[in-house]
């Protein structure tokens, strides 16, 4: 009965393992469509040439991740205070709270940034246009959820 027992509590756990495997490669495969579907926006919104998106990706891909690292660092302090507020002290909210400012001047200064080096690869126009297909993207993916979900 034990032998059972085992090889029943593996087969879940192997089930499992494979579930989370098969997770992770979709997630993957989202992502990737999506990255693919925002080169295509943004260059057709930019109106990107050959020369001007070999210059133009590597650096905007530099900006993102570096955006995506001050958000997550962001969003896992606010987790862990979401998810057990009675832990934390005055003081530690107080540092808390300090941080969520502070995040929001480092991406206004990685903006800054950024923003020197995109003038320096792109006419004026086309960063002009950038920041508007930003905006624009973000409103595609939410529509195109939207539009799923129903």
């Amino acid at each position: 009965m034990q032998r059972n027992n085992k090889i029943f509590l593996l087969s879940i756990f192997i089930f499992l393992a494979f579930s989370a495997v098969a997770q992770e490669k979709e997630k993957q495969s989202v992502r990737k469509q999506i990255q693919t579907e925002k080169i295509a926006f943004f260059t057709e919104k930019i109106g990107l040439t050959l020369q001007e998106a070999e210059r133009f990706w590597p650096i905007y891909n530099e900006y993102w991740d570096k955006k995506n690292k001050i958000e997550e660092d962001r969003k896992n302090q606010m987790d862990a205070y979401l998810n057990h507020p009675e832990t934390f002290s005055k003081n530690e909210i107080e540092n808390l709270v300090d941080n969520y400012v502070d995040y929001r001047k480092q991406k206004a200064e990685l903006l800054e940034e950024y923003h020197k080096k995109f003038k320096e690869i792109l006419p004026v126009e086309k960063v002009l246009r950038l920041y508007v297909a930003d905006y624009d993207f973000k409103s595609y993916l939410l529509k195109k959820i939207k539009n799923k979900n129903e």
